[in-house]
């Protein structure tokens, strides 16, 4: 929804996004709960909203044949000489396909197609990963998506309803189930900022495979309740292969308890680890 209006500039007319806190579980137009505790769609459309993005656009004409990278710019600024890159990858880690566009600039408020794909025979599910870099390589922006060889079928559509879409076919991811395991190396401090608690969190991935889906969360004492209110730059996290990110938290400290750290993925088994002021808590090096 966002990365569509952020991408598709000629056509924006207004966009509004009813019920993002709707005070009952679902997962319509859900983005956080009563509690302020934020869901998936929270941090898909804080990314999407990004100033300086980089978006996949799934292989949306009419015969499926052709998916194309999208660069965004929100900001005030032109960016100049970067570069959008796309690549596949298995379930299993292993980079399948990459492609890369040429060098070019961005004017303030604008977006472009930076790669078109055509589709490729791969696995039943994959991963696909779209980056933005600068000339020296640094990332700008990055985005990553799954995507299953088995399309959604909508049907006619004479048969849609409010709030419902009868299928004729229902797109299949159910190999996410079989990714492999794997445990991250965790790294967290934490810090007094301004009346606030600030927890920096480091999940590093040492293996060959692909960490999925990982949420962190900042909890009450050992595998507690999650601190709420809270804020996270970033969550919902997949981490490639010998790769590390860093998520910053900013909460208000609780009393009685230290705060801890949960973090667990589609594919990431359950791993705590122990937060104190002052001092650097790791899973290992």
């Amino acid at each position: 929804q966002f990365e569509s209006y952020a991408t598709h500039w000629s056509n924006r007319k207004m966009l509004v996004h009813w019920m993002m806190n709707n005070p009952w579980p679902s997962i319509f137009g859900h983005l956080f709960d009563d509690y302020f505790k934020q869901g998936g769609g929270y941090f898909g459309a804080k990314r999407a909203l990004r100033p300086v993005n980089v978006v996949w656009d799934y292989y949306a004409t009419g015969d499926r044949k052709t998916a194309k990278v999208y660069v965004v710019n929100e900001s005030q600024e032109s960016i100049i000489n970067v570069r959008a890159r796309v690549a596949f990858y298995s379930l299993a880690g292993e980079r399948k396909f990459i492609s890369e566009s040429k060098e070019f600039n961005l004017e303030p408020g604008s977006s472009m197609v930076a790669l078109s794909v055509e589709r490729a025979s791969l696995d039943q599910v994959y991963l696909v990963r779209c980056e933005l870099r600068d000339r020296a390589n640094h990332p700008l922006a990055d985005n990553t998506y799954w995507q299953t060889m088995t399309d959604d079928d909508l049907g006619d559509p004479q048969n849609d309803e409010q709030f419902k879409t009868t299928l004729t076919k229902w797109a299949n991811f159910t190999a996410l189930n079989r990714m492999p395991s794997i445990s991250l190396r965790l790294n967290g401090t934490v810090s007094p900022d301004h009346g606030d608690t600030v927890a920096r969190i480091t999940l590093k991935n040492p293996t060959n495979h692909i960490a999925f889906f990982v949420r962190a969360e900042v909890t009450k004492g050992n595998d507690g309740e999650e601190i709420l209110p809270i804020t996270y730059d970033d969550n919902y996290v997949t981490v490639f292969p010998h790769e590390s990110l860093t998520i910053t938290a900013t909460f208000q400290q609780p009393g009685g308890s230290s705060p801890e750290l949960r973090v667990e993925g589609q594919n990431v088994p359950k791993q705590v680890l122990i937060l104190e002021q002052g001092k650097k808590a790791t899973t290992g090096d």
